[in-house]
């Protein structure tokens, strides 16, 4: 005799119930992903795309000497449904992606040139490891991994310019920098909350404010 057990399986996205399902950006209408054009329509080109091939020119003033180049479903339309995006991050020496996390996505980090301390940390009710940071040197031909929704960052500690691939298993990851989240919403979060939570006076809160 079978006994057949339901054993649950996570996916970022929804199985897709077509071949494909190219947004159709035009639209106004807001669904769990985009409405999609006639795939009758559809030509090679929709499938290709070229936005990721050319690293991106960073001012030395600029705050945090980084840019990222995203490929999610808004960014190429092909993408809808099929649960997977793309960013190219391009850092020069001592550049920093700031703390952030994708609410919607695991993230595998794949460096193309340079090396970078690539890192996160660890939820705070996880009771094998609550807070604990996970974070190395990562060099051209390695991979790191964040798990899906951890604050993670990464920071080019060498002298010539590093950059990635990262492969997200969403077609729409959600991004949340915290810097941006917390000390530039709109409208602001009260200041009082602020400064007791991350012990400062008012005037540091627009210096933490990085974007």
């Amino acid at each position: 005799m079978f006994i057949l057990v339901a054993s649950p399986v996570q996916v970022a996205d929804p199985d897709p119930l077509q071949d494909f399902y190219i947004a159709d950006l035009s639209q106004g209408s807001f669904f769990n992903g985009y409405p999609c054009k006639d795939p009758t329509t559809a030509v090679v080109e929709d499938f290709i795309f070229k936005g990721l091939k050319d690293a991106s020119i960073i001012s030395d003033e600029s705050p945090c000497g980084a840019a990222a180049t995203l490929a999610f479903a808004r960014h190429w339309p092909a993408l809808n449904t099929l649960g997977v995006s793309l960013v190219r991050l391009d850092l020069i020496s001592s550049g920093v992606i700031a703390p952030h996390n994708h609410n919607l996505a695991t993230e595998l980090v794949f460096v193309t040139a340079g090396e970078l301390y690539i890192g996160f940390v660890a939820n705070s009710d996880d009771v094998s490891a609550p807070n604990k940071l996970f974070a190395g040197m990562v060099k051209a031909g390695e991979a790191f991994v964040i798990p899906r929704g951890l604050v993670h960052f990464q920071m080019n500690n060498g002298t010539i310019n590093a950059s990635t691939i990262n492969f997200l298993n969403s077609h729409n990851p959600g991004i949340s920098f915290l810097p941006l989240t917390l000390f530039a919403a709109q409208p602001a979060v009260d200041p009082a909350m602020l400064t007791r939570s991350f012990a400062v006076d008012q005037s540091a809160l627009s210096d933490l404010a990085l974007f």
